[in-house]
């Protein structure tokens, strides 16, 4: 608001000079009072300086040439130019405005001295003119500061870019620092479970078949040793896979060699006929629809859920029976209830960590789903309900 009154004034105080120079009555007169009224125009462009500075220069350096005004709306338009626009609009903005204020000072060089807006005047004489070198100076000096303003702008957002965009590079860097930090992490943690994991599992596969030949004589143990060998085999190629994933993260789960394949609610059957064969007394009641629309994280959440479920059960109470749950429909979502009886002589010798509860929430939680899990009336429950994510809502 202060540059547009500003502006207003000292357009007013030029046209009130010139009127004085040429007279009240007139055409000279009529061409200072339209000057007067477009000041006030001209004037308020001020206000949209930072939206159209281009325009508010052309018409300010237009109104000070057709009329005798002051060249302070140029001015502010060519410092907005050069702040905000290309080099190449500064450039001609510069010339334009530089041609306009030359105009504007001559008029007012070239009036009688008592007219003029700039004069020297000693007490009791007549005013006299000023030298040229004053309104050269003068030029100069409006101009520079004008385009001063206009060039400190621009360098101050050119900095402020600068910073934003260092600082964005920064925190990339951070950012690949640290999952460079976690990519050798995972390098560590895979080697680690290779020559642990792998190792001890191979020596379950080679006893189990040792134990597999020498109990030809005894049918069920050999069933048994063979179960535990298929077992560790199946696992081996799970471990291999897994170690894959853990070392390349973004890789996508496949049945490509050495990557698992994601299980779907079909092979829920396996799974519960392998803790059957086991010794698991269980009562499974198994009904699903639509599964072929089913996404591939939704099946393969709830089969581990499952899975997890019967591992915590043979770890912690393998003689218990096991009632298990399954309702799975586009409809209703998928709803997994494993629950077995809570005993005092319930097996506790393998020891756990909680993980794969805390497993079981987090892929639950993930998925937009709800989980109870813990002792409830003297049994132990495993409560899951899963929404239903169909394979076309997957992809997108």
């Amino acid at each position: 608001m202060i540059l547009v009154t500003t502006s207003l004034l000292c357009s007013l105080a030029a046209l009130a000079y010139e009127s004085n120079a040429r007279g009240t009555q007139g055409a000279a007169a009529a061409w200072v009072t339209t000057g007067m009224i477009a000041a006030f125009g001209v004037s308020a462009l001020v206000i949209v300086r930072h939206r159209y500075p281009v325009a508010l220069t052309v018409v300010a350096c237009a109104f000070a040439l057709v009329f005798p005004a002051d060249t302070f709306a140029a001015l502010v338009g060519l410092s907005c130019v050069v702040a905000t626009r290309s080099r190449r609009k500064a450039v001609v903005a510069t010339v334009a405005v530089s041609v306009v204020t030359v105009v504007a000072v001559l008029r007012d060089g070239l009036r009688p001295a008592q007219f003029q807006v700039f004069t020297a005047k000693v007490a009791g004489e007549v005013p006299q003119p000023l030298s040229w070198w004053f309104y050269a100076l003068l030029v100069v000096m409006v101009l520079a500061f004008a385009v001063g303003v206009g060039v400190f702008r621009r360098t101050s957002v050119d900095l402020d870019h600068l910073r934003e965009q260092s600082s964005r590079s920064a925190r990339t860097t951070a950012d690949l620092q640290s999952e460079l930090t976690r990519q050798e992490e995972r390098d560590l943690i895979a080697r680690e479970v290779h020559d642990t994991l792998a190792h001890r599992l191979a020596l379950v596969s080679l006893h189990s078949g040792a134990l597999e030949m020498a109990a030809r004589d005894h049918p069920e143990l050999q069933g048994f040793a063979h179960e535990v060998q298929a077992n560790a085999h199946r696992s081996l190629e799970d471990l291999r896979g897994l170690i894959g994933v853990l070392r390349d993260p973004g890789s996508r789960r496949s049945a490509g060699s050495g990557v698992p394949a994601t299980v779907t609610l079909e092979d829920l059957s396996e799974l519960l006929n392998a803790s059957r064969k086991a010794g698991s007394q269980m009562v499974a009641t198994v009904m699903i629809n639509d599964s072929a629309s089913a996404s591939a994280p939704l099946t393969h959440a709830a089969y581990r859920v499952v899975q997890e479920a019967l591992t915590n059960i043979h770890k912690h109470a393998p003689t218990s029976p096991i009632d298990v749950d399954l309702t799975a429909s586009a409809a209703a979502g998928v709803r997994v209830l494993v629950t077995n009886a809570l005993s005092p002589g319930s097996c506790q010798a393998i020891p756990g960590a909680g993980a794969g509860i805390a497993g079981i929430h987090e892929r639950v939680r993930l998925l937009g789903g709800r989980s109870w899990i813990g002792p409830h009336d003297g049994r132990f429950v495993v409560d899951v309900w899963l929404p239903w994510h169909s394979v076309d809502s997957a992809s997108t």
